[in-house]
């Protein structure tokens, strides 16, 4: 049997506590000098969906068949305001909190 896409064997030696973890990823947005895009946040069912807009630049003189818009999903968001204690506080603590235990 396959629970999700690890073979079974790696669930019986890894164990079923380290088979519950998964991967998180999260996202920091950081003010930049000269701005390339457009963003967005907003909220899917699934989670906060960063959006890029990057816009064809018509003077190229040259038809742009690329698409305009890029979404990612993450478990959580930091905009440019976002403080690196709050990021340690919601990622990095929790985690080193569990292998201290």
């Amino acid at each position: 049997a396959v629970l999700g896409s690890l073979p079974a064997a790696v669930v019986r030696e890894l164990g079923p506590a380290m088979v519950k973890q998964t991967i998180q990823i999260y996202a920091r947005l950081r003010p930049t000098k000269k701005p390339i895009a457009l963003y967005s946040l907003a909220e899917d069912g699934g989670g906060p969906v960063l959006e890029f807009v990057v816009p064809h630049d018509a003077a190229d003189g040259f038809i742009n068949n690329k698409r305009e818009s890029y979404k990612f999903k993450f478990q959580k968001i930091f905009d440019q305001g976002g403080k690196q204690e709050d990021i340690f506080e919601s990622i990095a603590k929790p985690v080193a909190e569990k292998c201290t235990v």
